[in-house]
């Protein structure tokens, strides 16, 4: 039990932090290469889904009332950059790190410990979500005022702190990847038998059914799942206050599981016990 304490309160320790600004001073060196085309991606997606094939969908059914269904995507493309972004960059930006770089090993060195390292690139995942969620957030402002989509836009003001912050929960659950995967070529497991169906199947970009018992109990543990409904309730005036405790309980739950797992996983990969 000490040591899972001891785990838990490294976020707290000045030592995580260091990690994290020294993973933010690399990035802010090479930003133009390191953040425009990432955060270009879920803009892309927008157009496609929402402007695109919105055309041939026309209007869907939300909470009793009709909306298009560029407006009803745009809340869910903005919960899926909050992930996928958090996701990626605890796969294949601390694998790099770790494997190629051998950053890990040299902070090792130092008075830094494991702990550290991986609650820095936890909370580093989440900043790289809410940056990314970000340039969408201006994204469907642009649109809104452009009339192709109606949004509650002054909520995407206080959406953003809830993607940075469950995006700690989404790199956490990468990081259980990062620290198994023998090479970074067998990341396309996690990336596409995980982390690509999970986006797409959490209401991010079309609404699930729920007459499942299975389907309801996957969607009440998802993290995305919540954030994507509290994003449509605030964007799109719907009910999400009950979303906010669930993404508050399976996130606080995921982020803790995951990353008491991760450690364990990669003590035996880099240190041996």
């Amino acid at each position: 039990m000490n040591r899972i304490l001891r785990d838990l309160s490294a976020l707290f320790d000045w030592r995580t932090w260091a990690v994290f600004r020294r993973n933010a001073r690399v990035y802010l060196h090479n930003w133009k290469t390191a953040f425009l085309p990432p955060a270009m991606e879920p803009v892309i997606f927008f157009l496609a889904f929402g402007m695109g094939l919105g055309a041939f969908i026309g209007m869907m059914v939300y909470e009793g009332r009709e909306v298009e269904y560029g407006t009803y995507v745009a809340p869910g493309l903005l919960a899926y950059t909050a992930f996928g972004s958090s996701y990626f960059e605890g796969l294949y930006g601390s694998y790099v790190r770790m494997f190629y770089q051998k950053t890990w090993d040299g902070i090792l060195g130092t008075q830094v410990e494991l702990r550290h390292i991986l609650w820095g690139e936890i909370t580093w995942a989440g900043c790289r979500g809410g940056m990314n969620a970000s340039v969408v957030t201006l994204v469907l402002m642009v649109f809104h005022s452009l009339e192709l989509i109606d949004i509650n836009w002054p909520a995407l003001v206080v959406l953003l702190p809830l993607g940075f912050l469950a995006g700690w929960a989404f790199g956490a659950f990468a990081m259980i990847f990062t620290s198994i995967v023998p090479s970074i070529d067998h990341m396309n497991y996690p990336v596409f038998l995980v982390g690509i169906p999970l986006g797409l199947v959490s209401n991010t970009y079309f609404p699930l059914e729920t007459r499942s018992p299975a389907i309801a109990d996957y969607l009440l543990i998802n993290p995305l799942y919540h954030l994507a409904e509290i994003n449509r309730g605030m964007l799109l005036s719907g009910d999400w206050l009950p979303h906010l405790f669930g993404l508050m309980l399976s996130g606080g739950v995921v982020l803790l599981v995951c990353l008491l797992i991760s450690q364990r996983l990669m003590e035996r990969r880099l240190l041996g016990d």
